[in-house]
């Protein structure tokens, strides 16, 4: 674990320093640094999901039909991963190298608009 030398933080966007090297130093081999857990913040992230629906209503044989449509990540906007935290790494160290990646399996993971762009579904319902 590194020694937090001390020193402000800049905004952590992608293609900008997150960390700076100058500001740590490494510690030795059995001892702990002073980063507490949460110390640091990665990107901000913002998603805007809409739903539009219309129920219609057939009186005689009483039906209801529900069409809609669901749009997630709707400005299609990326989600950026924490920036490189080894500090091994030199040049790399601080910044962020990628977008989220989608989990291996998609079997018990929400495969939506977290690591996605723009999803469209369309929806009808019948209800008698």
């Amino acid at each position: 674990m590194p020694y937090f030398l001390g020193g402000s933080f800049p905004n952590c966007k992608p293609n900008f320093e997150c960390l700076n090297p100058a500001q740590f130093t490494v510690t030795g081999q059995n001892s702990f640094g002073n980063v507490a857990r949460n110390s640091f913040r990665g990107p901000g992230y913002f998603d805007m999901d809409v739903t539009l629906k219309k129920n219609f209503r057939i009186t005689e044989s009483g039906l209801t039909f529900s069409m809609g449509a669901n749009a997630y990540n709707v400005l299609n906007h990326p989600r950026f991963a924490n920036p490189d935290k080894n500090l091994a790494d030199g040049s790399a160290f601080g910044f962020i190298q990628s977008t989220v990646t989608p989990a291996s399996s998609p079997y018990g993971n929400f495969q939506g608009s977290a690591v996605s762009g723009r999803v469209l579904q369309l929806e009808l319902e019948v209800k008698f």
